[in-house]
C-alpha cells in the first residue's frame, strides 16, 4: 500500500487483515515499519474502524499476541497503537489493560512510557472518563492503581474539591503504589493559594510521620523539588526541610532519586536541600550500576551549574573508599564535562588532586580525565591563585611527573606553568624538567619547548632555556664517553625486552579497546583486500535498499617511549612509585 491510496482502499485492506486474522500482524510490520505520522490516513482510518465496531484493536492485544515481536518491530508497533489510544472511544478498564500490556512488553526501554502519555490524554479528553478510571482503582482492578496518577490530575478539571480529597485520602491510608501515585500527582496539580500550600505541606508530614516506604519516599523527594519550582518564599524552607527528611534512611529507591532530583531539579533546589541530598548519597551503592550511572549525570550538572567545587569535594570519599568504590571513569558524563569546560575550572580540580596527593585521586586522574589520548592537552595554570607556599611547587612538579610520566606533553605543560609562578624554587622544578623529564623525551624540545624559550614574553622563557640547556649537557656527556661494548645488552637480553615491550603494548591495546566508545557501538570485519566498504540500508517507510560506499583510510598515531625504561626500568619504577607517595610538605 502507498501514502496516495485513497481512504476507501486503505478501509479495505484493514478489514481484509481484520477478516484473515492478520491485523496485529501488520500493525506491527507492515504499518509499524513505515512509521506513519499520528494524521497519517491509515491511523485515521484505524481508529475509525474501531469506533463504528467494525474492528476491536483491543481485544489484539494481549501478553500471548504481542511475545512474537521484539526489538524494533515491537517498537514500530508500539508506535502505531501510541498514535491510536487518544483517539480511541473504549471503556477504561479495556485501554487500561491493553497500555499496561504495552508498558510491561517493551520492559526497561525508554519508550515503554510513550503509551502511558497518550492513555493521560484519553483520559482528559472526556469529563466522565477519570471519575471511570479512579471506580477502577477503587475496586482493586488489576494494575489500576499504577493510573492513579492521571485520574487525579484529569479529575481535578472536572472537580476540584472532590478529587482534591481522594488524593489526601489515598495519601493517608492509600497501599504503596496508591499513596505513589496520589503524591506524583499533588506535586503537579496547581495550588491557586496559602490554604492549598498549607494543606499540601501538612499531608506530607503526616506522611512522614508514619514512615513511609522506600519506594514513597523516593517519589515524596521527586515532589518535593517539583515544587520548589516557583514554591512562594514562606513555603520553600519547609519544602527543603520535608525533603531533607525523606532522604534519611537512605534506602536504594531513595538514594536514587536524589541522584536524579540534583540532576533534573538542581536548579530549584536550596543550598541546603542540596547538600542534605549530595550527604545522603555517601552511601550510594556501587553495585546499583543504574544509580551510579544517574549519579554521573547529577555531577555533570552541578558542573554545568558553576558548582564543580562541591562536585569534587563529594567525589573525594567516594573514590577513596576502601570498599566498594566508585571509580571516576564510570563517571564519564562528568570527565567529558569537566574536559569541556576546562579554564579554571579544569585546573582547580587537578591541582586541588594534586596537592592532596593521593594516590588514588592522582590515579583518576591520569585514568579516567586524561585517558588514551590525552599526550596533547596542555595546561596553562596560574598557580598564583593557589596561594602555596615555596615548598608546594617542587612537591607539584613531583606529584605532575608521577601522574603523568606516559603523557609527556601534558607533564611538561604543567611544569612550565609552575614555572611561570616560582621564583623562589625555580631551579628545582627546572631540574625536574631535565631529569627525568628531557632526559627521557628529548622530543618535546622541539615541539614544546623551543618555543617558550624563545618567547621572551614568556615568564617561564629563561626557566626553559635552562632545562634546554641542561639537557643539551647531559647529551654532550654521554656522547663523550663513546661507544662501550662492554655495556651493551646481550642478544638475548635486548630479545627480551622487546618481548616484554611487545607484550606490554599487545596488553594496552587489549585494555583500550575494551574502554572504546566505537568498539561499544560497532562490529569489527576484517577486510583482505579493496579500497572501500560497501553497506546496505533499508529506507524506513519504503521497500527500497539504498548502497552506502565508504572509502577506507589508514590511521595512525605515534608515541615516544621513556629512554630510561630501556636501561633501568626498576629504578624508573622506584622514583616515579617515591612521587606518588609523597606526601605533601608541612
Amino acid at each position: 500500500m502507498t501514502d496516495d491510496e485513497n481512504p476507501s482502499e486503505i478501509r479495505a485492506e484493514i478489514l481484509s487483515h481484520a477478516a484473515n486474522g492478520t491485523l496485529l500482524d501488520a500493525i506491527f510490520n507492515s504499518y509499524g515499519r513505515r512509521w506513519l505520522d499520528d494524521n497519517h490516513p491509515t491511523i485515521l482510518a484505524l481508529a475509525e474502524l474501531h469506533n463504528t465496531g467494525d474492528i476491536d484493536l483491543l481485544a489484539l492485544v494481549t501478553p500471548q499476541t504481542v511475545q512474537p515481536y521484539e526489538g524494533p518491530v515491537f517498537f514500530n508497533g508500539q508506535n502505531v497503537f501510541r498514535a491510536l489510544i487518544s483517539r480511541l472511544q473504549s471503556s477504561a478498564e479495556a485501554l487500561l489493560q491493553t497500555v499496561q500490556i504495552l508498558i510491561d512488553a517493551a520492559g526497561q526501554d525508554l519508550a515503554a512510557g510513550l503509551p502511558v502519555e497518550e492513555f493521560a490524554k484519553w483520559c482528559g479528553s472526556d469529563p466522565a472518563r477519570p471519575a471511570e478510571l479512579l471506580a477502577l482503582i477503587d475496586r482493586k482492578v488489576p494494575n489500576a492503581e499504577r493510573f492513579l496518577t492521571i485520574a487525579l490530575k484529569s479529575g481535578v478539571a472536572v472537580d476540584r474539591h472532590l478529587f482534591l480529597d481522594r488524593a489526601y485520602d489515598f495519601l493517608r491510608s492509600g497501599t504503596e503504589t496508591e499513596q505513589q501515585g496520589a503524591i506524583n500527582a499533588l506535586g503537579q496539580i496547581a495550588l491557586p493559594d496559602a490554604a492549598d500550600w498549607d494543606r499540601l505541606l501538612d499531608g506530607f508530614a503526616a506522611l512522614l510521620a508514619h514512615n513511609p516506604s522506600d519506594t514513597v519516599r523516593a517519589a515524596l523527594i521527586t515532589a518535593v523539588a517539583r515544587r520548589l519550582n516557583g514554591a512562594p518564599g514562606d513555603r520553600q524552607n519547609k519544602l527543603a526541610e520535608l525533603g531533607s527528611l525523606a532522604v534519611r534512611p537512605l534506602g536504594d529507591h531513595t538514594l536514587d532519586t536524589a541522584a536524579r532530583t540534583i540532576a533534573f531539579y538542581g536548579e530549584h533546589l536550596t543550598e541546603a536541600l542540596t547538600e542534605t541530598l549530595l550527604e545522603a548519597l555517601a552511601a550510594i551503592n556501587g553495585k546499583n550500576k543504574g544509580t551510579v550511572e544517574i549519579l554521573d549525570m547529577a555531577m555533570m550538572k552541578l558542573i554545568e551549574r558553576d558548582d564543580a567545587e562541591r562536585a569534587r569535594c563529594y567525589l573525594e570519599p567516594l573514590l577513596r573508599r576502601d570498599d566498594d568504590r566508585i571509580e571516576l571513569k564510570q563517571l564519564d558524563s562528568l570527565c567529558y564535562k569537566l574536559r569541556e569546560k576546562g579554564g579554571q575550572t579544569l585546573d582547580d580540580w587537578v591541582v586541588a588532586w594534586l596537592l592532596d596527593g593521593d594516590r588514588d585521586l592522582c590515579s583518576a586522574l591520569d585514568e579516567a580525565l586524561f585517558g588514551p589520548g590525552s599526550d596533547d592537552f596542555l595546561f596553562r595554570v596560574d598557580f598564583s591563585r593557589f596561594g602555596l607556599v615555596p615548598a608546594d611547587y617542587p612537591y607539584l612538579a613531583r606529584k605532575a611527573i608521577g601522574t603523568f610520566f606516559l603523557k609527556p606533553n601534558l607533564m611538561a605543560s604543567l611544569l612550565v606553568s609552575l614555572l611561570r609562578s616560582t621564583p623562589e624554587t625555580a631551579e628545582e622544578v627546572v631540574n625536574l624538567l631535565i631529569d627525568p623529564i628531557l632526559i627521557n623525551y628529548a622530543g618535546i624540545a622541539e615541539t614544546y619547548l623551543k618555543p617558550i624559550a624563545q618567547d621572551r614574553n614568556d615568564p617561564a622563557s629563561g626557566a626553559v632555556q635552562r632545562a634546554l640547556e641542561g639537557q643539551e649537557a647531559y647529551l654532550e656527556g654521554l656522547r663523550s664517553v663513546g661507544n662501550v661494548p662492554e655495556l651493551h645488552p646481550s642478544e638475548r637480553e635486548r630479545r627480551l625486552e622487546w618481548q616484554r615491550h611487545a607484550d606490554s603494548m599487545a596488553e594496552a591495546y587489549r585494555a583500550a579497546r575494551q574502554k572504546s566508545v566505537l568498539a561499544s557501538i560497532a562490529t569489527e570485519s576484517l577486510i583482505l583486500y579493496g579500497t572501500r566498504a560497501v553497506s546496505w540500508f533499508e529506507d524506513r517507510g519504503t521497500d527500497d535498499r539504498r548502497r552506502i560506499e565508504t572509502p577506507m583510510a589508514s590511521i595512525s598515531h605515534s608515541f615516544e617511549m621513556p629512554r630510561v625504561d630501556i636501561v633501568d626500568p626498576g629504578g624508573l619504577q622506584m622514583m616515579l612509585l617515591h612521587f606518588r607517595g609523597e606526601p605533601r610538605p608541612s
